[in-house]
């Protein structure tokens, strides 16, 4: 089982680390859903732990899709963490359907080897399970986070068994995410018998 911690700063991330934490989501401005960190703050983390680092691009919170020009940015924003030891990106976008924008990840996977998770951006789909096979069919992303669609992980508990039926098979792999804490998790694990888990506080 791989749990991955979600963090905004040097502090969390160490602590994170110390605490258990297989690999980190680092964000800014988790208030906000989190947006893309600062390249200093990358680079501090990426210093300051060990296990691997993944990093969320997503310029303006609580928006899933882009203009060209945001696109455009997000690609320099990854050309500029080029020389950091990342271990994976973080993205997602829909389109004007309400489902996910493949042309605009397509882009994003193109400018990079690194692992690609496709976000919580999911949840806002018009249909997650249909989602979900596009996005795996597409072979452009490794990874799914989602909460099924609900607030919660424990209450998209019966999507997220759908979803990873659906991904049986597939390439890409589904993180549960939403509210999982150290305390709900092996309950959790119980009933969705997956590989990855996030949440911010899933090692505390």
């Amino acid at each position: 089982m791989i749990l991955e911690a979600c963090v905004g700063t040097v502090g969390e991330a160490i602590r994170a680390q110390t605490n258990g934490a297989d690999q980190l989501e680092l964000c800014d401005r988790l208030d906000l859903d989190g947006t893309s960190p600062p390249r200093e703050l990358v680079a501090a983390v990426c210093q300051a732990v060990s296990i691997p680092v993944k990093v969320i691009l997503n310029p303006v919170s609580f928006e899933y899709s882009y203009s060209a020009r945001q696109l455009d940015n997000i690609l320099a924003y990854m050309a500029s963490l080029e020389n950091i030891n990342l271990s994976g990106f973080v993205f997602g976008a829909l389109n004007q359907h309400q489902m996910p924008d493949l042309s605009a990840a397509e882009k994003i996977a193109t400018a990079t080897d690194l692992p690609i998770t496709f976000h919580k951006a999911i949840d806002d789909t018009a249909d997650i399970l249909t989602a979900t096979d596009l996005i795996a069919k597409s072979n452009l992303v490794d990874f799914i986070l989602s909460s099924g669609g609900f607030p919660t992980a424990q209450q998209g508990q019966g999507r997220l068994i759908e979803m990873r039926d659906v991904l049986a098979g597939q390439s890409t792999k589904l993180i549960a995410a939403g509210s999982i804490t150290s305390e709900n998790l092996p309950e959790l694990h119980d009933a969705l018998v997956l590989d990855h888990y996030h949440g911010k506080r899933i090692v505390e």
